[in-house]
């Protein structure tokens, strides 16, 4: 069934209903807020997109596919957490980090730390919180262009 909703970036969007992700837990500081819509900000372009609350227009989060820039990055999930939304493996998931962006993109970051898992099949997520140094909350694409330069 095709619906619509108020955006804060996009502004009135229809979407079908199928395509709601539900978050059983919400987000992290965001609890209360358990149904979102990914949004491609780019037709052309499905890693990068806008993840918006459907029961407030004000609470959207721009995400990424922490992959396309950071190749080595490893989230792992726990089999409760692999339950929770109805997946057996990570390979079946869609893993994207929410990103502080600003007018420079050097100055932007990316939450690697805690990355939101999203099973296609079931549109069950998850936001998990990674035991890993490496991962940082605001982790800069500055940082992360310097590391592709050196492995380069």
């Amino acid at each position: 069934m095709i619906k619509e909703c108020s955006t804060k970036y996009f502004g009135k969007y229809s979407y079908d209903e199928k395509n709601i992700i539900s978050f059983e837990n919400g987000l992290f500081g965001f609890e209360q807020e358990k149904e979102f819509l990914l949004i491609q900000l780019d037709p052309n372009n499905e890693d990068v997109l806008c993840l918006q609350s459907l029961k407030n227009k004000d609470t959207a989060f721009f995400t990424v596919n922490p992959f396309a820039f950071l190749e080595e990055y490893q989230p792992t999930l726990t089999s409760t957490e692999l339950q929770t939304i109805e997946a057996a493996n990570i390979g079946e998931l869609l893993i994207y980090v929410i990103c502080s962006m600003t007018d420079d993109i050097r100055s932007s970051t990316a939450n690697l730390k805690c990355p939101i898992a999203v099973n296609p099949k079931s549109n069950k997520a998850l936001q998990i919180m990674l035991d890993n140094p490496e991962y940082q909350m605001r982790h800069s694409f500055a940082a992360l262009g310097q590391k592709e330069e050196e492995n380069s």
